[in-house]
Order: C-alpha cells, then sequence, then structure tokens
C-alpha cells in the first residue's frame, strides 16, 4: 500500500512541477510568431540551371547541394550584415533558398520588398579592369574588342574597352563601408563607398601601379593617368583615373598605400549600403532569382493571431462543456487533461523556440481533438465494462488497460505521418508537424500519468457507481 501511495504521489509532483514550470516560461518568454501571424516577407530563390550546370562542369568535385550551401551562407551574411537579425535563410532542396523576414524589419520592406530583392539576387561579382578606351554614346561606337578583350557600360550607357582578364577581383576586399561623396572629397557622388583590399590585393595592386601597368598622371589636365574601372556584375560603376601621386606613394611606402579605394555612383543612402553589404558578403557563385514571393501586412498577420486564438478557445471550451455533459464528473478528467496538453505543448514550443504558424495552431487544434479521442476510447471501453457487471474498481482497471493499446496505437501512426511531413515537408508544413509531433507524445504522457492517476484515486474511495 505505501509503494502504492508514493507511486500516486510521485505521479501527482510530476504532474505539478511540470504545470508550474510551464506557467512560468509562458509568463516570461513570448512565443516565436511565423510569417503568417507577424506579417513579413518570403522568398523562394533557384538558381538558374544553365549556369549552375556550367559552373559544375569548370569545377570538379562541386555539387550543386554544395554551391546552394554557399548561396545560402551568402544571402544569409547579406541579410545580418543589413541589420535584419530575425530573418531565417534555409536551404530548400538541392537548388533551392528560402528567405523568410518577419516585419518590421523595416516596415517598408513589408509592403515593397524590391530592395530586399536587389540585395539578396545581386550577384556581387566584382572586377577591377585597366580601360583600354572610352567610347560614347549608347553604343559601341568605334570600339572594336580585340582578341581577350571585351566591351562593359556604366549605367548610363557609356562604353569601355577592358580586358577580359582582370587585374583582381572583389575577393581581395577586406572591408567596405559607406560615407558621404563630400566627405571623401567626391562632390559629384551623394554617397559612395570606401573599400579596403586585402593584404594580398593592395600587394597586386601596388604591383600593377609600380610596373608600369597602371601609369599616373595629374588629377586634370590633359595628362591625365590609365582609368581603372570598377565593374560590378558586368556594369561599370566608376572607372577612376590613377592619381600620379598614388603610383609615387606605392613606390615610396609598398603596398599599405595601395590599400584603400572608393566606388562612387550611388545616388542614395540604402542603394550604397546595400553595395557595401553585397561587396564585403562576396560574389554568389550563380545567378539567384525569386521564383515566389509572397508579403504579409502585420494587420493580416493580427487579424490571422485574432482568427486562430479564437478558434482554439472556441474549439476548446465546446470540448470542455461537451465532456462534462456527456461523461459527467468523469468528463472532468479528459478536461483537465486538455488543458494540461495545452498548457505542456504552447510551453515546449516556446522552450524549443519553435516558430507558431497557422498550419501550428491547426496542430494544436487537431492535437486537442486527439487527447479528447484518447480519454473518449478509455471512457467507453469503461463503460463497456461496467455494464458488463464488474465492480466499479474492476471496470476502471479493464478498460483503461484494454483501450491503452489502441490509444498508443493511434497516436504511433500519427507520429510516423508528422515524422514524414516533417522530413520532406518545408516552411508551413514543418511547423504543422512539430506541433503535431509534440502534442502526441504530450498527450501519451496525460494518459499515461494524468489519466491513470485519476482512476487510481477514484478507486481509492470504493465507489459503487461511476459517474460516466
Amino acid at each position: 500500500m505505501m509503494k502504492k501511495d508514493w507511486a500516486q504521489w510521485a505521479r501527482a509532483g510530476l504532474i505539478a512541477v511540470i504545470a508550474i514550470v510551464s506557467i512560468v516560461v509562458l509568463i516570461n518568454t513570448q512565443p516565436i510568431l511565423g510569417l503568417d501571424l507577424r506579417g513579413g516577407v518570403r522568398l523562394v530563390l533557384q538558381g538558374n540551371q544553365d549556369q549552375m550546370a556550367a559552373y559544375l562542369k569548370n569545377h570538379q568535385g562541386e555539387t550543386e547541394q554544395r554551391v546552394t550551401a554557399r548561396i545560402v551562407e551568402t544571402i544569409r551574411f547579406r541579410i545580418n550584415d543589413s541589420g535584419l537579425t530575425e530573418a531565417t535563410v534555409t536551404q530548400a532542396g538541392a537548388n533551392r533558398t528560402l528567405v523568410e523576414i518577419p516585419c518590421p524589419a523595416p516596415p517598408a520592406r513589408c509592403t515593397n520588398p524590391s530592395e530586399l530583392r536587389d540585395l539578396i539576387e545581386r550577384r556581387g561579382f566584382l572586377e577591377f579592369k585597366k580601360v583600354l578606351q572610352t567610347g560614347s554614346g549608347a553604343n559601341n561606337g568605334s570600339l572594336s574588342p580585340g582578341p581577350d578583350q571585351q566591351v562593359v557600360h556604366d549605367q548610363s550607357g557609356t562604353p569601355y574597352l577592358v580586358p577580359v582578364e582582370p587585374l583582381f577581383t572583389g575577393a581581395e576586399i577586406k572591408a567596405a563601408s559607406v560615407t558621404s561623396g563630400a566627405a571623401a572629397g567626391f562632390a559629384s557622388s551623394p554617397y559612395v563607398v570606401q573599400v579596403t583590399l586585402s593584404t594580398n590585393g593592395a600587394k597586386r595592386f601596388a604591383q600593377e601601379l609600380t610596373n608600369g601597368t597602371l601609369k599616373g598622371g595629374p588629377a586634370t589636365g590633359d595628362n591625365q593617368g590609365d582609368r581603372m574601372a570598377i565593374i560590378l556584375d558586368g556594369v561599370v560603376q566608376s572607372a577612376p583615373y590613377i592619381d600620379k601621386n598614388l603610383v609615387d606613394s606605392a613606390r615610396t611606402g609598398g603596398w599599405r598605400n595601395a590599400q584603400n579605394m572608393v566606388i562612387t555612383g550611388q545616388q542614395t543612402m540604402e542603394s550604397a549600403k546595400i553595395l557595401a553589404t553585397v561587396v564585403r558578403s562576396g560574389n554568389l557563385p550563380i545567378p539567384v532569382h525569386a521564383i515566389e514571393q509572397e508579403s504579409i501586412g502585420p494587420s493580416l498577420g493580427q487579424d490571422s493571431i485574432n482568427a486562430g486564438v479564437s478558434s482554439v478557445l472556441l474549439a476548446g471550451i465546446i470540448v470542455l462543456l461537451f465532456m462534462v455533459f456527456y461523461y459527467r464528473w468523469t468528463g472532468m478528467i479528459a478536461d483537465f487533461n486538455l488543458m494540461f496538453n495545452l498548457l505542456i505543448l504552447i510551453a515546449v514550443l516556446v522552450l524549443l523556440k519553435a516558430t507558431l504558424t497557422l498550419p501550428g495552431i491547426a496542430g494544436i487544434v487537431l492535437t486537442v481533438g486527439m487527447g479528447v479521442d484518447s480519454n473518449v476510447l478509455i471512457f467507453e471501453r469503461v463503460r463497456e465494462e461496467w455494464r458488463a457487471g464488474k465492480q466499479a474498481r474492476a471496470a476502471l482497471d479493464a478498460g483503461y488497460d484494454r483501450a491503452l493499446i489502441t490509444v498508443i496505437d493511434s497516436h504511433v501512426t500519427t507520429l510516423i505521418t508528422g515524422l514524414i511531413l516533417f522530413t520532406f515537408g518545408t516552411g508551413p508544413i514543418k511547423g504543422f508537424a512539430i506541433t503535431l509531433s509534440l502534442g502526441i507524445f504530450i498527450n501519451l504522457f496525460s494518459v499515461l500519468i494524468g489519466t491513470k492517476l485519476a482512476f487510481d484515486l477514484i478507486k481509492e474511495r470504493e465507489p459503487r457507481r461511476l459517474s460516466i
């Protein structure tokens, strides 16, 4: 008898501790809301298939999965570097990237994500090339590229004849920051990006300056030095003249005097910040573009929250009343289990930092139904045993034991379905699978511990009749 009492006290203590901890967690921590509840932008990006095939052909040992992983890391750096710290960037399949950015971040990007797409989709391939000749007008004019030469244009359409092979690329850049053009000495450019080369890049640049590949000249006049085109994704951002002082400085002071340069032509602070972020993050191995875009405003997200909470509360109240009406006092056991399950499930989601979405709320509602279903199976089995003529204690034991196998079977099969959805699903489907799977474990716990404890307490009273 003492052993039995100890087991009951242990079960009761476990339930009390879990409930108290869950309440404390929910009081002190807010759940993480998904885009459909909070509002935000969701983008699905895909790499260019032809360029992916060409890249894999030219880079032996690379795989589509690994190239996409590099794309994910580059995009994640760009987004985090721009201040969107709550955004998530994940790989979705062999050649797709999922980007989710909640609002507000800032709010303008939730309603007009064009700047966001510019930040993400820009390949960021930066090259520095000597300008061999400059044309005029929007066409190539008299520029005729020879072997290993090409014609590139700036944003106004001015053509430049440059070598195919760059002097160096963006891989040699160590840092990039934004400042006003006036502060940097470029009054014609509202904003500029100041670039700091790595040690290897600066040494390479200094070598080009000192060996005569890039000739210097006065800042103004007819005898200006060579020009160096700074090319981003095939478009000339600026083509500054090589100053004679820079060449002399590199010859006398070494590579450290060739470490800094400026990219001009940025008309807004936002465009300059995007360019600096792209330069810092490095280039994407292949171009990507958005194949899906979804924008959810914060007000619509709040409406979804209200609808989701209302549906859970309404379903819960109806179930609570029905169970008491149909199963009388025994229905209170199911009601307690229902409230306990909801409390623990939401607390676990908060502790795991799982994102709560509308499909997740659907999973919670389904969990409520499965929890009630488990108790209904047990209660109906107890009723059958009671009507078959067994005493109350025997009916409770037999009904619980015989229904338990069915309850476990139903939960295991549903859990398998949840695991399949989690393995092969993405985004909202995974959220539904996580909530459903957690709810199954919590339901089983409440049936094995909570319902069993309640039945043991009823049996101790030695009832002649069952309120069921």
